[in-house]
């Protein structure tokens, strides 16, 4: 686990020096990790770490990934929902409430 954690912060501070070069930016953290995993998962298919060991704290890893993908999609998701409605004028839901108002009485 102590070779997980500074591989993590070694990555990362390695892409926050790289990022001040690059014309995008990745993020430094989520780098550190997707880079951990990836060079742990590699390790471990070629024998050349015991996956007793290391599964655990790579399957954390990965998972803390997916995690961190999934919330930037819900942001980009949402982003993409709010200039639609804006564009259409009224969001759905309130045409659907005042429809739902109109026939309750």
């Amino acid at each position: 686990m102590l070779y997980a954690i500074l591989s993590i912060l070694l990555l990362t501070l390695i892409v926050w020096v790289i990022n001040k070069k690059l014309p995008i930016r990745v993020c430094p953290p989520c780098a550190g990790v997707t880079l951990t995993w990836l060079w742990m998962l590699l390790g471990m298919w070629f024998g050349f770490l015991s996956v007793a060991r290391y599964e655990i704290i790579t399957a954390v890893l990965m998972g803390a990934s997916i995690g961190g993908i999934v919330t930037e999609l819900k942001k980009m998701f949402s982003k993409l929902r709010e200039k639609k409605e804006k564009k259409e004028g009224k969001s759905k839901k309130v045409e659907s409430l005042e429809n739902k108002l109109k026939d309750c009485c």
